[in-house]
């Protein structure tokens, strides 16, 4: 879904609005090939709407833990790489974030954390609870949002007024009352609007408690999403009565004064063009990046630079909301700019991640998007160019339809080797809390069929409570693409439990993967010299298998400190000589076990401080590492955090490239906020001494086959990185 905007009006700007719009994707279009897109990136895509902000990723990435773990106003998520993630970067990454996103999102960051692991990092505008819901396919993570609500935060000093509309049911227990927010929240982004107005309402018919702040405003704007503006303005007007100082009373006031605007503008005929509709919103990035890299080796010591490049990236979106139908596009581009010059071709690609118009059908429960867009549910993982139809068949059944090419790189060209068909049910509220769907998926390539998929995800949600799982299976090869389990649950005495088991092959099985290592890149020539029976062999021998099991627990400390441990076991399996193509050794098992401390407030209000352990082995190495991550603000709108990494390892293993030595890396993150946007910058050091290692049956010398002596080798890398977004 796009980002929507602040609503208002832009007059004659919008036609140029448009006009910008088009360009920026046609400019894309029709650009030349470009290299691989993405790079090294691991962010994709951010969404955001009313009570849902969701990250998208170019890689899988499991769920560890969070801090907060129910609210707060800044949300910090540990996030583990599976296999198919660029390798690990020092430089952190962020994506635009338009202003005035209806998720109060201000800001997130992507950046090192423990060991292998990410952390991502959300700061939001305003205090809020939230509920981590990893998507089944682990290419994405959605942070459902519910704005602060209690006694203590929402309720005047004095008893509130009479209500205009007086209680006329008994109060029923807070289980039931939670359950009934939670579906009306559901209601809402599912756009049911009826069902949120029914259930909200009877929110409102109960004596006052917790949740009916939060139900006064969201029947507001229920209604006023189903375009029934008069009886949004009361509901409106009732919340400021009850809750003048309430939590949301500015962002209640705003809307008010947008439907006052717009009743006072003048009247128009059903279906015109109405500028008042429109909303317009947009980020516009830049991040210039430099490091130099030294390697001493046997006395012989080299420099170089090992990137200098500028990554400009563009955001826009336009929507209008309709009396029947809703409108919305998106166009997302980028420009990475290589400014070292090697003498060889171009490597500056034009980037197109997003570029789509939708339509949606407020009255019948209809959506249609056509363009470059993305999915992480229903069978569909990743970027496509193409079409996709949902249809809210009857409350609790939606059915999909996808169809299109899938995306390699994010390269600004359409022409594709690859096209998909996928079906999809979604059945929503199986039971209280429950959702299932199923989906079937295939897939050609130049005429040849790659991959037909069957497969299922569950999603559970229910008081502190979650559960995720997912299966694919080719039908095609009789072969399990993949099997997740992930849970997140609440015990008792504030302890929470996290784990996540899952399988999979990596790449999922498919024909095209028999090019892999071959010298053809031609597909039909390959089997019209091996046939389909061998170069169906050879696909299934280039997809190896991973196995990964995380158990962790977390429980507060106070109030300002959360502790956490957890428990690692990874193994990813090798693949065999075949084809012509040489066998990739495994990697054998891996185990992990690491703790942290997270905590805010120490020093003053706003800081957030992380420290962790881990120690892992494998094959014979064993690797023991620490990481502090500090931020601290300086006034109301400069942070600064210091940070460092230390890691030692035993025991050298050619298999994975882990050799004896050790490393260390400092580095300092500020950001500064100047109303609409912001300034960042990164700088960093690393140190390291290790013991040069090679592949099996390749010496170190290659004159003396018999000599097998480690070379002492050292690193020194110095990076910085300097950008800004502007929003709008």
């Amino acid at each position: 879904m796009p980002v929507e905007g602040r609503a208002g009006r832009h007059g004659p700007a919008l036609a140029a609005y448009v006009k910008v719009t088009l360009a920026v994707a046609l400019f894309g279009l029709v650009a030349g090939r470009a290299e691989a897109a993405g790079g090294d990136r691991t962010l994709d895509l951010l969404t955001t709407e009313t009570g849902s902000v969701v990250v998208q990723f170019n890689c899988p990435m499991s769920y560890i833990s969070n801090y907060p773990l129910r609210s707060g106003d800044e949300l910090r998520i540990e996030l583990q790489p599976l296999p198919g993630c660029a390798p690990l970067t020092p430089l952190g990454e962020t994506l635009p974030v338009p202003n005035g996103n209806p998720a109060g999102l201000v800001d997130l960051r992507l950046d090192q954390s423990l060991g292998a692991r990410r952390a991502l990092t959300l700061h939001f505008e305003r205090r809020v609870d939230w509920l981590i819901r990893p998507r089944p396919g682990l290419t994405g993570i959605e942070i459902q949002l519910a704005r602060r609500v209690g006694r203590a935060t929402v309720e005047p000093a004095n008893p509130p007024p009479t209500p205009s509309r007086a209680p006329t049911r008994a109060l029923p227990a807070q289980e039931e009352l939670d359950k009934m927010l939670a579906d009306a929240r559901a209601a809402m982004q599912d756009r049911d609007y009826d069902a949120a107005i029914r259930l909200y309402t009877r929110l409102l018919e109960y004596p006052e408690h917790p949740g009916r702040p939060q139900a006064q405003e969201y029947l507001g704007l229920a209604r006023e999403r189903k375009g029934e503006l008069a009886q949004a303005k009361l509901e409106y007007q009732e919340y400021l009565r009850r809750y003048p100082d309430g939590t949301d009373a500015e962002a209640v006031k705003q809307r008010l004064a947008a439907i006052v605007t717009l009743e006072g503008a003048t009247k128009r005929t059903r279906g015109s063009p109405d500028s008042s509709r429109w909303q317009v919103s947009g980020a516009l990035a830049q991040e210039y990046r430099h490091d130099n890299n030294t390697l001493t080796s046997a006395g012989v010591t080299t420099d170089g630079v090992g990137q200098s490049a500028l990554d400009t990236n563009a955001d826009l979106s336009l929507a209008r909301r309709g009396d029947v139908y809703d409108f919305k596009s998106r166009v997302y581009v980028g420009y990475l700019h290589d400014m070292q010059n090697l003498g060889g071709p171009t490597t500056s690609p034009v980037l197109l991640p997003q570029a789509f118009v939708e339509l949606d059908s407020n009255q019948s429960h209809w959506v249609s998007r056509l363009g470059r867009q993305s999915q992480t549910t229903g069978g569909v993982y990743g970027t496509f160019d193409g079409a996709y139809f949902g249809w809210m068949v009857k409350p609790g059944l939606r059915l999909g339809i996808a169809a299109g090419s899938p995306l390699e790189t994010y390269e600004a060209s359409i022409g594709h080797q690859r096209v998909f068909g996928n079906l999809s049910a979604e059945f929503l509220g199986v039971l209280p809390g429950l959702d299932f769907s199923a989906f079937l998926f295939q897939e050609d390539y130049s005429g040849t069929l790659d991959a037909r998929q069957v497969g299922f995800e569950t999603r559970y949600y229910q008081s502190g409570h979650s559960l995720v799982g997912q299966v694919d299976y080719d039908i095609n090869y009789h072969v399990l693409n993949s099997a997740t389990v992930m849970t997140s649950w609440a015990l008792p005495a504030r302890w929470n439990f996290t784990g996540i088991a899952d399988h999979r092959r990596n790449p999922f099985i498919g024909t095209e993967n028999a090019l892999i290592g071959q010298q053809t890149t031609s597909l039909s020539d390959l089997i019209q010299s091996l046939g389909i029976d061998a170069v169906r062999a050879l696909a299934q021998d280039r997809s190896g298998i991973t196995d990964t099991l995380t158990l962790g627990v977390q429980h507060p400390v106070g109030e300002r400190l959360q502790w956490g441990a957890d428990l690692s076991y990874g193994h990813v399996g090798g693949t065999p000589a075949s084809g012509g193509v040489a066998a990739v050794p495994s990697s054998g098992s891996a185990i992990s076990v690491s703790t942290q401390l997270l905590g805010g407030g120490w020093l003053m209000d706003g800081d957030m401080n992380t420290v962790g352990l881990s120690y892992t082995t494998r094959a014979g190495t064993h690797v023991e590492a620490t990481y502090a991550s500090l931020r601290y603000p300086i006034g109301a709108s400069f942070r600064i955090g210091p940070r460092l990494q230390l890691s030692h390892t035993s025991g050298n293993d050619p298999n994975t490239g882990t050799s004896s030595g050790w490393s260390a890396s400092p580095s300092l993150l500020a950001d500064w906020r100047v109303r609409k946007a912001v300034v960042q910058f990164e700088a960093g050091y690393e140190r390291a001494t290790y013991d040069a290692s090679l592949a099996p049956g390749v010496p170190i010398d290659p004159n003396n086959p018999n000599n097998q002596t480690l070379l002492n080798q050292s690193t020194r890398r110095l990076w910085a990185s300097l950008g800004y977004i502007v929003t709008f």
